[in-house]
């Protein structure tokens, strides 16, 4: 993202924001920063010393987990998952039961994992679990000015080439090779055609692809999410925190962040920008209601945690995502990789660009992005 940044003019627009986290365990909220460099943690040591939450028993899980997890610390790079590729066929569920516990699985990894993907510790593979889990310690970015302006840039910087508005709806292969994209109204010729969607809608764009590309595209799981956006007068957090996570065992159907903390373009001062992501079997149920129903739930059920929580917000902004995240579940990242290694030059001229293609993040979706750009270019 850095890179791409720079070479846009944007490098200024990218900063990191403390991470401040909460998790709701037995009957209260236990807040702390969420980082690894010391002076950051000797900054925020009187919070460290009171965010655990764990009892005894989790300490002496915490205490088993910690080692297996460090070991491994040199391998968690989400553009190089092959050095993670052993820890593919088990999920995270599984591997934090192995070497720590259910306390372990429940207090940190589900937290973890559902704030991150939007799924359930087991759907996602361990590798990539154990990845967002070192990355997430390492500190946290944003654009002063929201992502749009990456996209933004881009789009003035191209304008002259660019077609918006104008939908593919299928990605012609013949003979081995790509013929070019129907379009609405038409058809556009094409040597080379980079396929930037989902997993999911690359299947249904492309019905001719060959079984080699098929069988690993059709492994990449989503997870589902209704998504709310609530504006507020007030702060609803206590000052600095970013997020509120409740493990799944407490009963709730979502987790929240505050994007105000961000950044001070996000909302005026003093003004509260709420995110409140669904998660699980849960999005499907909201995902069914009226945008009347999903504002009414989700408010009542912030007003469980935060009292104050107003009846009626500035205003709120509802977003159906039947695909919200790419979840990466055991076995999914090494038939990608061995697809990326023989399967694409089956059709040539296809090439494929999307967060599945590394491990799923912002990060390996612009590095996909810039991969397939590269190998059209070379061989146009």
């Amino acid at each position: 993202m850095k890179e791409l940044s720079r070479d846009l003019g944007l490098e200024g627009e990218v900063h990191g924001y403390l991470f401040k986290a909460a998790n709701f365990k037995r009957g209260r909220f236990f807040a702390g920063v969420i980082d690894s460099d010391p002076r950051v943690l000797w900054r925020h040591r009187r919070d460290l010393m009171n965010s655990q939450g764990f009892t005894l028993a989790g300490l002496v899980q915490m205490a088993r987990f910690m080692p297996a997890f460090l070991s491994r610390k040199r391998d968690y790079d989400l553009l190089d998952p092959h050095r993670v590729l052993d820890l593919d066929g088990d999920s995270a569920a599984e591997f934090s039961l192995r070497h720590g516990g259910e306390e372990v699985l429940e207090g940190l990894v589900q937290p973890v994992v559902t704030n991150l993907t939007l799924g359930e510790p087991e759907e996602v593979a361990a590798g990539y679990a154990l990845t967002l889990l070192w990355n997430i310690l390492h500190g946290v970015f944003t654009f002063r000015r929201g992502f749009g302006a990456l996209a933004s840039r881009l789009e003035e910087s191209h304008r002259e080439r660019i077609r918006l508005n104008n939908p593919a709806r299928r990605i012609v292969i013949e003979g081995g090779r790509v013929k070019g994209v129907e379009v609405d109204g038409g058809f556009m010729d094409a040597d080379a055609v980079i396929c930037a969607t989902t997993a999911t809608t690359a299947l249904k764009l492309m019905p001719d692809l060959p079984d080699s590309l098929r069988g690993p595209l059709g492994k990449v799981r989503y997870s589902a999410c209704c998504h709310v956006i609530l504006a507020l007068r007030e702060r609803l957090f206590p000052n600095g925190w970013y997020g509120v996570g409740f493990p799944r065992r407490e009963g709730s159907f979502m987790n929240l962040c505050d994007n105000s903390v961000k950044s001070p373009y996000y909302a005026p001062e003093g003004c509260s920008l709420i995110h409140c992501f669904t998660y699980g079997k849960h999005s499907q149920e909201l995902l069914a209601m009226e945008d009347a129903e999903i504002l009414k739930r989700v408010t009542e059920e912030i007003r469980r945690y935060f009292p104050h929580m107003p009846s009626e917000p500035l205003f709120a902004e509802i977003r159906r995502w039947r695909e919200a995240v790419c979840l990466s579940p055991p076995g999914m990242l090494g038939a990608v990789l061995e697809m990326r290694g023989r399967g694409k030059g089956e059709v040539r001229g296809l090439h494929l660009a999307g967060e599945y293609m590394y491990m799923p993040s912002v990060e390996a979706a612009l590095r996909s992005g810039l991969d397939a750009a590269s190998a059209a270019l070379s061989t146009s």
